[in-house]
């Protein structure tokens, strides 16, 4: 593998070249000095290097980051402004460490020095106050790695060594802060491996015993029953999965899911659950397969017999970065879930009492077309209501969707009504829940995917926590045209409902209006992507919705950002 040498001129330009040798596609985010710099030399020299996007939020910027990571695969860089600037990207840096998402967060930091004689040294009155003793601690509890770039010889190494502990399962983001009159030090050659010799290309395998075990389990169990939340990060995985459940007949549930886990037409769907509710078959199963989900059932509402086995799988099973997490768990598999589930299918395949597994799918077909006669008739039920119902407004949506379709979801989205269509076309939130998300992953998804059509659907607080106007001034600016759809309820549901099951009984319960839920008098969301441009329409009767739906993807497909604004109740 050759040492190759490339010539630069400061620390600034060298970092730009790692990131440009180490395969690092886009920046996004709001850069300073020497990388301004260094990426203007990079232009006037007609070379590539990562495409810079300037992201006037350092939310939307660590989203997008997360998103083009999510639809690609390929991690991603931000760089974000000081102390303020990475206080802006915390949010969103929490979301990317609980979803496991890698994304390189290049930060300024202020320069060390204050005399006239050293380039870069302080000379704006901000950079005493923005100034902290330690910058990386704001960030430290959610990112897998942080340091801070001391000099000219460190910059292949310390490259590397984020990108390298950003790749490692379990995923996360990392953190660099870049001192300004470190990165405008003079440099004349920068060194570095081509390709890099620090390749993080392992995939964990689980011990056999372990998948021995499950499998004795799984086979012996009347009524198995899998919850997952994350294995579609994997396609492959989901694949696997069918085959585990056609194997030995059993139901899955995905559980707040942030990707497409599992077909929603197979017999074994057996549904999904949000936010606090409680699933009934969960209670149910003698045998639980906890599959890369972080809450599988809620030990508040759900008493799991004491004789049901359950096993957790998944690069972190045990999710080792939550500070307290007590789930039972009588088998642990610690392998990534598209190398596991293939090995537990075979294996169940080979313990399973035939008929009864017939038995049990022949149930299950049944069921599951009983459930899903249930939902469509409880979405339609909904086509003459007002304002409009959100079973009402996911059907639509999913009556427009196709498979080269994404969707980028921030709560709204019902599934029952609107089910993903496959892995890699439906991207959740993370379970931490920053706000703010959505919108700015749909872009990142975009810059990844051009040639897909993308739709964020989005509550009315999502969106405007999501520094909208950022948001369309990027997919004006960068050619990212997709369709935004606000689920507009003029409020929180979560917090009211959150508020009324702790006090069900209390003061807001009997108020007339509960406290700090209301986001009225509502904005005219289709007025704001119109000042980008775009093209906006209010739909307040659920007939009009299908037709208004269709008129802002042909914008879309024209080449223009869309918003449509359904006043909407769920």
């Amino acid at each position: 593998m050759p040492r190759v040498s490339v010539e630069v001129e400061t620390i600034g330009q060298a970092i730009l070249e790692m990131l440009r040798a180490r395969g690092i596609d886009f920046l996004f985010g709001n850069a300073s000095t020497s990388i301004i710099d260094g990426l203007a030399r990079l232009s006037a020299q007609g070379r590539s290097g990562p495409r810079a996007v300037t992201v006037p939020h350092e939310q939307a910027a660590v989203a997008m980051a997360h998103g083009y990571f999510a639809s690609s695969g390929r991690m991603q860089a931000a760089i974000v402004y000081s102390t303020v600037g990475t206080a802006n990207a915390l949010g969103a840096i929490i979301n990317a460490s609980r979803a496991r998402v890698p994304v390189l967060v290049l930060a300024a930091r202020s320069a060390l020095s204050e005399d006239g004689a050293t380039r870069g040294a302080r000379d704006i009155h901000v950079q005493w106050a923005q100034e902290s003793f330690d910058q990386g601690a704001m960030v430290r509890e959610y990112v897998k790695w942080d340091y801070e770039l001391r000099g000219a010889d460190q910059v292949e190494a310390v490259i590397d060594r984020a990108i390298e502990r950003a790749l490692d399962p379990p995923q996360g983001p990392v953190y660099l802060s870049l001192p300004r009159d470190v990165l405008a030090r003079p440099m004349r050659e920068l060194f570095l491996d081509t390709p890099s010799r620090r390749v993080v290309a392992s995939r964990r395998y689980p011990d056999p015993a372990c998948i021995e075990a499950a499998a004795g389990i799984l086979a012996a169990a009347r009524h198995p029953l899998i919850v997952t939340s994350e294995v579609g990060r994997d396609p492959a995985a989901v694949d696997a999965l069918v085959d585990l459940c056609d194997a030995g007949a059993i139901r899955v549930i995905e559980a707040s899911p942030v990707y497409a886990n599992f077909p929603a037409t197979h017999p074994s769907h057996a549904g999904y659950v949000f936010g606090s509710q409680v699933h009934p078959d969960v209670t149910e199963a003698d045998a639980i397969l906890v599959i890369d989900c972080d809450v599988p059932w809620f030990a508040a509402r759900s008493t799991l017999a004491e004789a049901t086995r359950v096993i957790h799988l998944g690069v972190d099973p045990f999710f080792g970065r939550y500070p307290m997490r007590n789930y039972r768990c009588d088998v642990p598999i610690t392998a990534e879930p598209a190398v596991a589930l293939p090995m537990l299918a075979q294996a169940v395949r080979q313990r399973v009492d035939r008929g009864a597994v017939q038995a049990r799918r022949a149930a299950l077909e049944q069921r599951h077309r009983a459930q899903r006669a249930e939902w469509l008739a409880g979405a339609l039920a909904e086509r003459d209501r007002r304002p409009v119902g959100f079973q009402w407004a996911s059907h639509c949506i999913a009556a427009v969707t196709d498979m080269e379709t994404v969707v980028v979801n921030e709560y709204p989205l019902d599934p029952r009504a609107a089910p993903p269509t496959g892995p890699g076309r439906y991207f959740g939130p993370s379970h931490a829940g920053g706000l703010g998300w959505g919108f700015g992953a749909a872009l990142g998804v975009k810059a990844a995917a051009p040639g897909r059509t993308v739709i964020a659907t989005l509550g009315d607080g999502s969106y405007l926590f999501g520094v909208p106007t950022a948001c369309h001034l990027v997919a004006r600016a960068q050619d990212l045209p997709l369709l935004t759809v606000v689920f507009n309820n003029s409020g929180w549901d979560e917090v009211a409902k959150s508020t009324l099951s702790v006090h069900p009984d209390g003061w807001a319960a009997s108020s007339a209006e509960v406290p700090m839920v209301s986001l009225a008098p509502s904005p005219r969301f289709e007025e704001i992507v119109r000042a980008f441009d775009g093209h906006g329409e209010r739909v307040e009767h659920p007939e009009t919705l299908p037709a208004a739906l269709e008129r802002a993807l042909d914008a879309v497909r024209g080449g223009r950002q869309a918003l449509v604004n359904i006043v909407c109740r769920r």
